[in-house]
């Protein structure tokens, strides 16, 4: 999951997509987000399901 969303990241910046870049870029910091929050409290990064959930809000 983690690896499709940064290739689309990457195929936005280089079509210079202003619509799709900055949507994904806010997608990829919320993940970055949890992992941090997993991390402070001992666990894994974020697993495709809880990805999942975080695109669902």
């Amino acid at each position: 999951m983690r690896g499709k969303i940064a290739e689309s990241l990457k195929s936005a910046m280089k079509a210079q997509d202003k619509r799709r870049l900055p949507t994904l870029r806010l997608i990829q910091a919320a993940i970055h987000d949890r992992d941090i929050a997993n991390r402070g409290a001992g666990k894994e990064p974020a697993s495709d399901d809880e990805i999942l959930q975080i695109l669902a809000k």
